[in-house]
């Protein structure tokens, strides 16, 4: 018999998630606001990892307007070559490509992987509008600001960094969901720009052409500078996403007062203020051809536990990641494909806590490690962090880049758990 399963979060997560669970289960999926997929949003990368997953799963590239990951570059602050390399996890690893994509195009795809009659399994419901207030994770009850009442077998959490589940996960007070966020003192100004913008400097005929070579350009300042740099990645055939990483100064008690982690439409003029003595005139000019926000780096302290009676956490809900790994979207597809995974074959509530014990057996050592490599390449370390061995590159490409679902995983040999703890 199919467990009924409210999912909370209509993202990336969620929507995966949904797309993994409908094949044995009956699900509804309360997203907060209303989707939009024409949006022009922000870009992320879908790494081997987690691509290959969705590739298996029947999620279609042509859909997606992607790009795929070929070279990563190292400038310095003149846009003078310091290294360039392959990145093709294809010919590297022998599985999949990793892609560069807009995140709308991505949950469009995942909206149809969890409604389409194209896949298996009865579709989601997907219910917009229905912002969650609350939570009882005993009951398996979910209530909505407009009043309704949901009741499931299992509630999962993919509501991201300030989730309500995971309040009621930790206990139910409403502290627990700013008391697990931490910040760094980082933020970035993240803004985008057409391939057409950049065709006319050839100083960027490196970055002109993403259908034949694409990738991400880490743009260094210079020696004794600290907490400045500007990366760059395609984002689709036509555009170029920009990101600045400095400190929060002023903005800092603007996030806090809002309590929010974006500000919008910073003018051009700060945003050159804070990177013209440490770049050449045509790396600062790429923030000046579009709307420019100001994102804060956040994490989720490590929890013991991602579950709590018929509630459970996945994605940024329960390990929100630092961005500088370009894992975040990635783990949390894992995330959803380990879930579908591990309750195929669950047909009771009963069944329940002996497969989110295992989930969390087969997730978290692996989420640590990934979360606390994107802390050293961020330089944000934390004191337990600097106590390890910093994680090799090849040693991380080795063992996040080859990941080839949850069946698999269930099979390979436990690591030293010292190895990769946060």
């Amino acid at each position: 018999m199919p467990l009924k399963i409210i999912i909370c979060g209509g993202g990336i997560g969620g929507l995966s998630a949904a797309g993994y669970l409908r094949a044995k289960h009956d699900v509804t999926v309360l997203e907060r606001g209303a989707l939009d997929f024409a949006a022009d949003d922000y870009g992320l990368s879908v790494v081997a990892n987690s691509f290959n997953l969705l590739q298996k799963a029947g999620i279609k590239s042509e859909n997606l307007d992607m790009v795929i990951m070929t070279h990563v570059w190292m400038r310095d602050s003149n846009n003078k070559e310091l290294s360039t390399k392959h990145f093709d996890t294809r010919a590297r690893f022998g599985g999949a490509p990793s892609v560069l994509l807009k995140r709308a195009k991505l949950q469009q795809e995942l909206m149809r992987f969890a409604t389409s009659a194209e896949f298996a399994g009865t579709p989601a419901e997907v219910i917009q509008g229905a912002k969650v207030t609350r939570v009882d994770a005993l009951a398996g009850k979910v209530w909505t600001k407009d009043g309704r009442v949901f009741e499931g077998d299992l509630i999962v959490g993919a509501d991201g960094i300030y989730s309500i589940v995971r309040s009621a996960v930790l206990g139910g007070q409403d502290t627990c969901i700013s008391s697990t966020i931490r910040s760094y003192d980082t933020m970035t100004f993240m803004t985008q720009l057409s391939i057409d913008d950049l065709q006319s400097d050839p100083n960027f005929a490196y970055l002109s052409s993403p259908t034949s070579q694409a990738g991400l350009c880490s743009i260094q300042s210079g020696p004794g500078v600290k907490n400045k740099r500007i990366l760059t990645y395609h984002t689709s055939p036509h555009s170029l996403q920009v990101v600045g990483y400095t400190s929060e100064n002023e903005f800092a008690g603007e996030f806090e007062s809002a309590k929010t982690a974006i500000i919008r439409d910073i003018p051009v003029s700060r945003v050159v203020e804070d990177f013209a003595t440490h770049f050449t005139d045509s790396v600062v000019n790429l923030f000046r051809h579009n709307k420019i926000d100001a994102w804060r780096i956040r994490d989720v302290a490590p929890l013991d536990s991602w579950f709590s009676g018929k509630a459970l956490l996945i994605g940024d809900a329960a390990h929100a990641v630092s961005p500088h790994a370009g894992q975040g979207c990635n783990i949390t597809i894992e995330d959803a494909e380990a879930l579908g995974f591990l309750l195929r074959d669950v047909e009771s509530s009963e069944g329940l806590p002996v497969a989110l014990q295992m989930f969390m057996s087969l997730r978290k050592a692996r989420v640590d490690f990934i979360t606390r490599r994107s802390r050293e390449l961020g330089d944000i370390r934390t004191d337990e962090d600097k106590t390890k061995e910093p994680i090799t590159p090849e040693k991380f490409a080795r063992e996040v880049y080859t990941y080839q679902g949850a069946e698999q995983a269930l099979r390979a040999p436990k690591p030293p758990a010292s190895g990769i703890s946060q």
